[in-house]
């Protein structure tokens, strides 16, 4: 039993400074979403400077849609995650194993799908909804589409397995999975790309088989550290109970999360209407704008998981602190790399191979982004904390209004007032500070203490001595 202790890597975060607790779970969600960003970015400079002309506008098309079916995933896995967090913080041991197997089932099903999905709908998605009319890059982007559908079915399985990880406090080992990945990615991203001159067709395969190695890495971590988690495939399979209850936390989480992911994929096709030169700066400026939000949404997944394992507990003055905790290290995060992206805006723009005037677009996105993100960075932490608390769907209608306002405004002012592409990112103050207003009021109104999903037992009868 000594042994097998040694080898669990929980993380009970009912107990000791919540600051702490917070801080030392969120550093490997950032630091894995650092390497999981390195994805997309070896991708855009690769082909930036060694592939076609088209070649970086198709990969930053694709990024816009492949965050569509990924928002899927990870929505769908930080619901069904925090089911799991509130059963270990609870220690109904059985209930979780239970609920862990069957998001399991349900994430491979759907990735499955969505694999097919993209596959088959490549050339629809890309000259249809996304509106490229430059073959070039349309035919680049198919190319690359077709392929990466295939890596979908991986990025599902990993991200149940990380979610499921995340929610008994191992926040750790997703740094080890993307660690793994990253760097393969950025090994066959050179020799595919530069050396073999494969371009986006390269890249694609790249990033598919870093995805495996990811998924294939995480399954073996789960199935060697953790006997609750050893499932047999038998065991992997739909239970009624438990699906209704992975749906109903994951839903509104994962609408929050493809609300998101389509909001940016309507704003990528207004910005496509404003040609090639765009696309590439906007590709760029997209990029570093997801690594500004690394600290925040490090912060948000793990007040989630705070909140969770705490309200799980029944320990909501741990909840109330951590999340304050939480804003005050995101927008001090925020502050210090907005401040870097500000400084060196155009040597980072510069690496994908701009210059001209996609170099000066690009810039202009990069000294604008690090103000709005000081918005983002206190709204960000509330969603998490009621996603934690079971209140998914308060997250999910802050993140539909802030996309909502955000694509509205933009399309309104570029159709009706002429407008220049800068719109695209400009309207970010409009969209978060709406949202911000929205969850102080919820907060202050006090119902995101209601939302508990375990149930306490009932207290043993006295014996009255009578």
């Amino acid at each position: 039993m000594e042994k097998t202790e040694k080898k669990q890597h929980f993380r009970d975060m009912t107990q000791g400074p919540e600051w702490k607790c917070i801080l030392m779970f969120a550093l490997p969600i950032m630091l894995s979403q650092f390497l999981q960003q390195l994805y997309s970015t070896v991708d855009g400079i690769v082909v930036g400077n060694y592939g076609s002309a088209g070649g970086l506008a198709a990969i930053g098309n694709c990024a816009i849609i492949g965050n569509v079916f990924i928002s899927i995933a990870v929505g769908m896995g930080n619901g069904s995650g925090i089911l799991v967090s509130q059963l270990f913080g609870a220690k109904k041991h059985e209930d979780m194993r239970r609920a862990a197997s069957t998001a399991i089932f349900i994430l491979t099903v759907l990735g499955v799908f969505c694999a097919l999905l993209v596959f088959a709908g490549a050339e629809l998605i890309v000259r249809g909804i996304m509106g490229v009319d430059d073959s070039a890059v349309a035919d680049c982007a198919i190319d690359y589409l077709r392929i990466y559908a295939v890596g979908l079915i991986f990025t599902f399985i990993y991200n149940i397995v990380a979610a499921i990880l995340r929610s008994v406090g191992d926040s750790r080992a997703v740094l080890y999975f993307l660690l793994v990945s990253a760097l393969l990615n950025i090994a066959l991203d050179l020799v595919f790309v530069a050396a073999l001159k494969m371009d986006v067709v390269g890249a694609a395969w790249a990033t598919v088989i870093s995805q495996f190695a990811c998924a294939l890495v995480s399954i073996w971590y789960m199935y060697h550290n953790y006997e609750f988690f050893r499932f047999k495939l038998r065991e992997i399979r739909p239970r009624s109970a438990e699906v209704r209850l992975c749906l109903r936390m994951a839903l509104p989480s994962t609408l929050q999360q493809l609300v998101v992911s389509c909001g940016y994929l309507l704003l990528q096709r207004l910005i496509n209407s404003f040609g090639t030169i765009t696309m590439s700066a906007w590709t760029v400026g997209h990029r570093y704008d997801q690594y500004c939000a690394i600290p925040v949404l490090g912060t948000m997944q793990a007040c989630a998981s705070f909140a969770g394992q705490n309200s799980g507990a029944n320990r909501y003055d741990r909840v109330r602190r951590g999340l304050f905790s939480g804003v005050l290290m995101s927008l001090a995060m925020v502050i210090v790399l907005g401040t870097i992206l500000y400084l060196f805006a155009e040597p980072l723009s510069a690496l994908f191979g701009l210059s001209g005037e996609a170099l000066s677009e690009a810039v202009e996105c990069l000294h604008f982004l690090p103000f709005a993100y000081l918005i983002f960075a206190v709204y960000i932490p509330f969603n998490g904390t009621y996603q934690g608390c079971g209140k998914p769907g308060i997250s999910a209608i802050s993140s539909l209004l802030a996309l909502f306002l955000r694509v509205s405004a933009s399309y309104t002012l570029v159709y009706l007032f002429a407008a220049s592409y800068a719109v695209v990112w400009q309207t970010y103050v409009l969209g978060w500070g709406a949202s911000l207003i929205f969850v102080l009021i919820y907060y202050f109104r006090g119902n995101w203490r209601s939302g508990r999903i375990v149930k306490d037992e009932p207290a043993p009868e006295q014996d009255s001595g009578g």
